[in-house]
């Protein structure tokens, strides 16, 4: 049995990866803050079905914190590193951008030297499509340079990039960076669109479409993105740098199309302006994932929106966390 230890593990990709891994017979280890960006209860009862698993260790650390996050790799000896641990809000990185430079690359350089220390067989790191910004050549493919993000979010996941190319590089580490595509789904992340108009349409709240509604964006299913970063991770490849995304982009109002079928109720929706650190459209090439993983998405946004709101319904309806 090899062990794979998962920073973030407590959130949103982090959890349903970690469950994902338990079914696969890996041990898993957690390392997660519980940051109050959103409620840590949320990210409580995510890990709570774990926590019978003797194959489960859950580690309430922060991955600056350098000394306890060498103990813990001193001790649990992980085979593998997925590290998911980041501030993740590109508008709040915009009025906070000192928290973003300390916990994504500051952080996330601790992980690399700990990875470095410990001579593991591969770290899967998580990027975003947020290093892009507004590129006009879409679909995105891994070979445009990306050096404009829009929100210091963006700016440092490409820095957190160009690390692990340089520990690649200097200390042989097998490190693949991967550019989620705006991942929806089961536990979702609070502050994110699909669970916002999960509960507003749910509960009869009124929900917000920015701009005219044009806007797009690449959702990808969370169990696609789970099968892609299991993919990346038993295969080491060197250094690379790979999309993980729908490859369809859906607009605001194509997504709210989906959310009235799914749920059976018209929404009540007002419009706001466009937040600057907001990107137009995300749009993922998938190629390189298909070829180096043999990794293509299979949920439609239909089917991914259903299984979000038969979750919401169980887990999140009237506060029941």
């Amino acid at each position: 049995m090899k062990t794979v230890l998962v920073t973030g593990g407590a959130g949103f990709i982090g959890s349903n990866l970690s469950g994902e891994l338990l079914k696969r017979g890996y041990k898993v280890v957690c390392i997660d803050n519980f940051d109050p960006l959103y409620d840590p209860r949320l990210k409580e009862a995510n890990v709570e079905p774990f926590k019978k698993d003797s194959n489960y260790v859950l580690y309430k650390s922060d991955i600056r914190e350098f000394e306890n996050l060498k103990d813990i790799f001193k001790k649990e000896k992980p085979a593998f590193v997925v590290h998911l641990a980041a501030r993740p809000d590109t508008r709040d990185a915009v009025k906070n951008p000192w928290d973003y430079i300390s916990v994504n690359i500051g952080g996330t350089l601790n992980v690399l030297e700990a990875c470095k220390d410990a001579e593991i067989e591969n770290l899967v790191m998580a990027s975003s499509s947020s290093v892009y910004g507004n590129d006009p050549s879409m679909p995105w493919s891994e070979s445009i340079k990306a050096d404009k993000p829009l929100s210091p979010y963006g700016a440092t996941k490409k820095t957190t990039e160009l690390l692990a190319h340089s520990y690649q590089h200097n200390f042989g580490l097998n490190i693949t960076c991967i550019r989620y595509f705006n991942a929806y789904g089961e536990n979702n992340r609070p502050t994110m669109v699909p669970y916002i108009w999960a509960d507003a349409i749910l509960n009869d709240k009124e929900i917000e479409i920015s701009g005219d509604g044009s806007r797009s964006r690449d959702y990808t299913y969370i169990g696609d993105v789970v099968e892609g970063t299991i993919l990346a991770m038993e295969k080491p490849l060197g250094f690379e740098v790979l999309n993980i995304g729908n490859s369809d982009p859906v607009s605001l109002n194509e997504l709210l199309s989906v959310f009235e079928k799914v749920t059976g109720k018209t929404a009540k929706v007002k419009s706001r302006p466009s937040h600057k650190a907001s990107v137009e459209s995300t749009f993922a090439d998938i190629t390189k994932a298909k070829i180096l993983l043999g990794w293509e998405p299979k949920t439609s946004i239909e089917d991914g929106i259903e299984k979000l709101i038969t979750w919401f319904r169980n887990n999140r309806l009237k506060d029941n966390v």
